[in-house]
């Protein structure tokens, strides 16, 4: 068994989507300072790294981080390269193997941009017409490789609104850099609070 960190590391080194919302750690208790043990304070947005969102995101009716059902989190997963140079279409997708309940997770080459610091505006997000063809597969969860599955800039979220309006989860800020195309277990538990809409995650690909 192999197991692959899929996650981006949370430090200041992170881009955010939103600058205001920057992961803070401090240390209250230090030894190297002379206390007995060592402490850290962490205060980030529910969107912070490799996360993910919940239907609640932009449903106030939809499901959170404690009623979203786990298997969208846990299990069989299929990571899948795509070579694009603009959104990514329905076109893109139609010559993969996605079927209904799968869990894809697609590598676009932006995983580099998750530990510059700097925010990339023109970063691969998907096309509403995209989410559409994933609704109608049937998907359990969609995941990418950088912040956010919608372009930057694009304030009606379509490819948002599409996906978690349909049930599907999402998994953002992915790190698929040194991953194969393949089969794999995921495992990316959000944090258990209510009316969450979003937690980062410690995201790992198992592989067999």
């Amino acid at each position: 068994m192999k197991i692959h960190d899929i996650t981006a590391t949370i430090s200041n080194a992170l881009p955010s989507y939103a600058n205001g919302l920057r992961p803070i750690i401090s240390h209250p208790a230090k030894i190297l300072s002379g206390d007995a043990y060592n402490i850290s304070k962490i205060s980030f947005s529910s969107h912070t790294g490799t996360h993910v969102d919940t239907p609640f995101h932009f449903a106030s009716d939809g499901t959170d981080c404690v009623t979203t059902p786990l298997d969208h989190f846990y299990g069989p997963a299929k990571v899948m390269s795509i070579d694009v140079s603009m959104h990514i279409t329905h076109l893109d997708l139609e010559g993969l193997d996605i079927n209904a309940g799968d869990i894809i997770l697609l590598n676009t080459n932006q995983s580099k941009f998750m530990s510059c610091g700097e925010f990339k505006e023109d970063y691969y997000a998907l096309t509403q017409e995209a989410a559409k063809y994933l609704v109608s597969k049937k998907i359990k969860t969609i995941g990418i490789d950088y912040l956010s599955i919608d372009p930057y800039g694009d304030e009606c979220f379509l490819a948002h609104k599409t996906l978690l309006g349909s049930g599907i989860a999402v998994l953002e800020g992915l790190v698929l850099d040194d991953v194969c195309d393949g089969e794999y277990i995921l495992s990316a538990l959000p944090l258990k609070y209510t009316n969450g809409d979003g937690s980062p995650v410690r995201a790992i690909l198992i592989e067999n």
